[in-house]
């Protein structure tokens, strides 16, 4: 168990269960933001062979990967003498497994009591990387996309029993958008269930037009939209769900979820990215130069505490000016600093 608790900020991470909890000076109070972030996104590479045409981040096989020195530089850098590490590190690219160090980059992540998680399209495990896994890892989770991935649905199904063997705890991220979200309703009707019954959750994620992805697909039938959050309510799946952050403000406005167990987004206030350059932004979808700063050229320390201030300043804002009247606004961010498109509430 891993717990901080500094004035206005406490926290608790059960490391077996991955469970956290904060809350302010009461428990019935949120903190702004964290002190030092509680969790690091961080980009070992932009190097992949997919060649993926919806990659966010444009990666192929000219892709840059972080050194084993720098990543352990990252790590240093989110050690702070007054309030600790970060708890978790989720790892990422570009194919994580593709990195020829990726082993020793669980083994120096684990050995700083950080836990490591990665994200993968799961073709590129070697018994190497799965007793690294095993060893380090909290989780894993394996990007899924019947539509335009190589893995069928029988393939998954084959790898999710295969980690499970393992005992490796493993989510799909499934990416939401207007071509996707029929099948993601599918889903939580229990209609994949007897292929996905090995996983541990499934997690859906917003589909964003950037790198390679374009607006085409970005989500835009409020019908779609709706029968999809409907069944948020009373999904027949027996598998956990998920969803990212980006997420969150239609989940707010249009299902009975509990918002006291629903946390909004949290880039820049209580987790942050740094990627394959050594570039530290809020989020990975950060599409802005205001708001990333060179490790090259400042102190991790200074960029949370200081340099971050006016991003948040700038998300403030924005809530304040376009969610105004929104009955939801006191548990959400509000919409999204960088893409107007994952601003669902305007169709619901």
């Amino acid at each position: 168990m891993i717990r901080k608790h500094f004035n206005g900020y406490n926290f608790v991470c059960i490391r077996e269960t991955g469970a956290t909890f904060r809350w302010g000076d009461s428990l019935s109070e949120n903190p702004y933001r964290a002190p030092w972030p509680e969790l690091a996104d961080v980009s070992i590479s932009n190097y992949c062979t997919n060649g993926c045409k919806y990659c966010y981040k444009s990666s192929n096989e000219k892709g840059r990967f972080m050194s084993l020195e720098e990543y352990e530089l990252v790590l240093d850098q989110l050690t702070s003498k007054q309030y600790g590490s970060i708890f978790q590190v989720a790892l990422g690219g570009g194919e994580p497994l593709l990195h020829p160090q990726f082993n020793e980059i669980l083994k120096v992540t684990e050995k700083r009591n950080i836990i490591p998680n990665y994200t993968t399209c799961g073709r590129f495990f070697n018994p190497e990387n799965i007793e690294a896994t095993k060893k380090y890892c909290g989780s894993v989770a394996i990007s899924w996309d019947p539509y335009r991935d190589n893995m069928s649905l029988e393939e998954l199904s084959k790898l999710g029993s295969r980690l499970a063997n393992e005992g490796i705890k493993t989510n799909i991220h499934y990416v939401i958008s207007e071509k996707t979200i029929e099948t993601a309703t599918r889903m939580l009707e229990g209609k994949y269930d007897d292929h996905i019954k090995d996983f541990n959750a499934i997690i859906f994620l917003t589909y964003k037009p950037t790198g390679r992805a374009d607006c085409s697909d970005v989500i835009k039938s409020p019908d779609k939209l709706g029968a999809f959050l409907k069944m948020v309510d009373s999904p027949a799946t027996e598998i956990k769900i998920g969803f990212d952050a980006c997420f969150v403000p239609s989940l707010l406005n249009r299902t009975n979820i509990d918002k006291e167990m629903v946390d909004s987004c949290e880039c820049g206030f209580f987790s942050v990215y740094v990627n394959e350059n050594l570039d530290v932004m809020p989020c990975s979808f950060c599409n802005s130069e205001d708001y990333s700063y060179s490790l090259k050229e400042f102190g991790f320390d200074d960029i949370w505490q200081n340099q971050l201030s006016g991003y948040r300043k700038h998300v403030d804002a924005s809530k304040k000016e376009v969610c105004k009247d929104c009955s939801s606004a006191p548990d959400c961010r509000g919409c999204c600093p960088f893409f107007s498109e994952l601003f669902l509430c305007k169709l619901i």
